[in-house]
């Protein structure tokens, strides 16, 4: 009698050391995830920093882009580095685009 129980103190004791351990283990893991999910959090915060900045600074740049691609900006650098000037209006010849010259093909019959 005396072993029985003596192994049914020892499964109540395995028991209760299980479960404790289980429960340390699920402690630890809830623990964990919460620090895990709080460093994504931080993340997430850097780069929706980084990518404001980058979202002002690309518009810095079309717009940086768009005053080069100005028509006035291309009239003054052809005028004064490059020397042109703008021509006489009847000095100005429209060429009509025409469809391009094919070989001709001659029947042998």
């Amino acid at each position: 009698m005396t072993t029985r129980r003596a192994k049914r103190h020892k499964k109540g004791i395995f028991l209760k050391v299980s479960l404790i351990a289980y429960m340390g283990i699920c402690l630890f893991s809830i623990i964990w995830l919460r620090a895990a999910v709080t460093n994504i959090e931080y993340e997430l915060g850097e780069l929706n920093g980084l990518k404001a900045n980058l979202v002002g600074e690309r518009k810095m740049i079309v717009a940086k882009r768009s005053s080069y691609y100005s028509t006035e900006k291309i009239e003054k650098v052809a005028t004064k580095r490059l020397g042109m000037i703008m021509q006489e209006r009847h000095n100005v010849y429209y060429v009509k685009r025409r469809s391009p010259a094919s070989s001709y093909k001659a029947s042998l019959k």
